[in-house]
């Protein structure tokens, strides 16, 4: 009797685990292709290593197939450099650092979760975050603003408001737990 084969997701094979210095090299490598398309930042290997604790990673055995680098921004927590593998896209690991993220930022009492993007903003709009208008940008976030990238914001509200109901970027089953981000360091980037 054969059984019906599925497709691996990212909780079936995957350890998702604060970055290391010693992951800079894995993580320019990993974004490398989305760098050469202009969807990501060019940063130099130095610089990558230097943030690299304030970033969570996928691994699945000894390579790495997502990242997303996460740093404050005045009340709020910014997501950035979030990629995943082109061979392991569709499978929820981007939905799953993100909700990383969002369990950081909750368990440091941050109100809002960002995320620039050049890209499509669709995919950060399924998992609960809205647009940002230009008019409503707070000072605090201008700076995240690369000149001439024509990026757009994005925010998930990670503290309600008290007419509000809580959002979530992860409802269903595969919610990371607090666990899996012990040790994980934010740190501000200047």
């Amino acid at each position: 009797m054969q059984t019906a084969s599925r497709r691996l997701t990212a909780t079936d094979v995957l350890v998702a685990r604060p970055a290391r210095p010693e992951d800079a090299e894995q993580i320019a490598l990993l974004s490398a292709p989305f760098v050469e398309q202009g969807l990501l930042v060019a940063r130099p290997l130095a610089e990558l290593a230097e943030l690299s604790q304030g970033f969570v990673v996928a691994c699945e055995g000894d390579r790495m197939v997502g990242c997303a680098g996460v740093a404050p921004s005045g009340s709020s927590l910014l997501v950035y450099n979030l990629c995943i593998a082109v061979d392991w896209q569709g499978r929820g690991i981007g939905r799953h650092l993100v909700g990383i993220a969002g369990t950081i930022g909750r368990e440091l009492g941050y109100g809002s979760l960002l995320a620039l993007t050049r890209y499509s903003g669709e995919w950060f709009g399924k998992l609960g975050f809205s647009e940002v208008p230009a008019s409503e940008i707070r000072d605090e976030w201008r700076a995240l603003f690369r000149p001439g990238r024509r990026s757009s914001l994005y925010q998930l509200r990670l503290i309600s408001e008290p007419s509000e109901t809580e959002a979530r970027p992860c409802a269903d089953s595969s919610r990371p737990r607090s666990d899996t981000v012990d040790n994980l360091r934010v740190e501000t980037h200047a």
